[in-house]
């Protein structure tokens, strides 16, 4: 058995059927011009022929005595039940294909099984087809996922041999088929004394924390429960809706290139930009900076941790606005990077479980949110990809909510786009698409702000 970590223990203690803690993936592909049959369900026959299944994929929880929780192989696992097929309707239009992730992203996995499923989606227009998968947090971070379903991907498209992600072995390091009474007490004595190492860093970060707060000081993560109160800063329920964008890669990174920000500084810009727009039409006009929680990779990278970031000025005019965000979030880098990875992670575990604990009692609404919105940014590859000669067209992530915010955005960079995929509560964001155009548009509009900008005298952000 293999025990885990706080961090993922942290994605089941906190999860609720308001609140599932999975990231989906939506891939779409193009099946081969010179193709003959169905593409789809031939290659769905093909897979389900073949039920081998590698470690992880065949680990399923178990829960102690103690309460804590182990991977443990399922000696019952039901190949069927993690590998479906699904058809739309009709057409096939993308809106029925938004509707199906919508209903299979809101539903909870099955935590008596290995906690992934894959669902083979035909009848999109076209021709084309999708891959929607399902990975829980407990089980794999944004980057562990992102490994796995791109790792069973091709480079050439003539080739028609290969292996699905859950015959893909050793991915992630940690998991054992088996360990001792010995070691499984050892690995929890390791654990509580790093907790205990952590400590000081803990004090630290709230003494600067309260520093910040009497206005002693102005570096490092966001104040927490200090965000501005929006549409999406309610507690989630279980309804939820989807929206798909996408952004030009190249414009992006030269907008990075030219002002010497970084390519998250300009996603958050851009963000940041649609947000404050989409807003303002609706008639809400913020006196403050949204708060934006975005995960920041510590320890080397090997370590992720969610941090509370403040955004660009209300009505600051576009490169403004990316000027405050880069020294932003270059003042909490600076500042996490000279604590301990375990201090960090474990402060921003102590604030979600503050946020879910006072959604829990009820008087989240009674308290500024801990942060506006929760952006994300996965690194794919540039070169195009293909599994058994269909070419990947598109790639949406769809993420989870957290306590008292009701909205994600996550994107994925793939060949010459950026991909997004928007995630909220229905019954609070109806109009969702509405705000993917304002992210989309904003791409433009510091573009066009930063050339004219240029044309006058340098632009270069990090050198100010």
């Amino acid at each position: 058995m293999e025990q885990l970590s706080l961090v993922e223990t942290s994605f089941l203690l906190s999860e609720s059927t308001a609140s599932p803690k999975h990231f989906s993936g939506l891939q779409i592909f193009e099946p081969p011009k010179d193709y003959v049959g169905n593409f789809a369900r031939d290659l769905f026959q093909k897979l389900i022929m073949d039920p081998a299944v590698a470690t992880p994929f065949n680990f399923k929880l178990k829960k102690s005595f103690g309460g804590l929780y182990y991977w443990v192989h399922d000696s019952q696992f039901d190949f069927n039940y993690h590998i479906r097929m699904s058809m739309l309707p009709g057409e096939g239009s993308d809106e029925q294909l938004r509707d199906l992730v919508e209903r299979l992203h809101s539903h909870l996995i099955d935590r008596t099984r290995p906690l992934w499923e894959v669902y083979l989606i035909e009848g999109l227009s076209e021709g084309r087809f999708a891959i929607f998968t399902k990975i829980h947090y407990a089980m794999a971070d944004g980057k562990m996922a992102n490994s796995w379903l791109s790792g069973y991907l091709q480079s050439d498209q003539s080739v028609n041999d290969y292996r699905p992600f859950w015959q893909l072995p050793s991915f992630r390091p940690g998991y054992k088929e088996s360990a001792g009474v010995i070691e499984n007490v050892l690995s929890t004595y390791m654990s509580g004394l790093k907790q205990l190492k952590s400590i000081p860093g803990l004090v630290q970060l709230g003494a600067r924390m309260g520093l910040k707060f009497l206005n002693l000081r102005d570096k490092g993560p966001a104040l927490p429960f200090c965000a501005p109160r929006t549409p999406f800063s309610v507690p989630a329920t279980r309804s939820r809706i989807v929206s798909f964008g996408r952004l030009p890669f190249e414009k992006m990174r030269s907008i990075s290139k030219i002002t010497g920000v970084t390519f998250n500084d300009v996603i958050l810009c851009c963000v940041d930009i649609g947000l404050n727009r989409y807003l303002k039409e609706k008639g809400i006009l913020l006196r403050k900076p949204l708060v934006a929680q975005v995960p920041v990779r510590i320890g080397n990278g090997r370590r992720n941790a969610l941090t509370g970031v403040e955004l660009g000025n209300v009505d600051a005019a576009p490169l403004d606005h990316l000027e405050t965000i880069f020294k932003r979030t270059s003042s909490v880098k600076e500042d996490l990077f000279s604590l301990s990875a375990e201090s960090v992670v474990n402060f921003s575990l102590l604030l979600q479980a503050s946020a879910s604990i006072s959604e829990w009692l009820g008087i989240s609404k009674f308290l500024p949110p801990l942060g506006s919105v929760i952006v994300s940014n996965v690194r794919g590859q540039q070169e195009f990809a293909y599994l058994a000669g269909a070419k990947l067209t598109e790639v949406y992530p769809v993420s989870v909510l957290s306590a008292g915010t009701a909205l994600n955005i996550t994107l994925y960079s793939y060949h010459e786009e950026v991909f997004f995929g928007l995630v909220g509560c229905k019954n609070e964001l109806p109009d969702l698409d509405i705000l993917s155009r304002h992210v989309e548009a904003a791409c433009e509009i510091l573009s066009n702000d930063i050339l004219d900008n240029a044309k006058q005298h340098s632009v270069l952000i990090s050198s100010r």
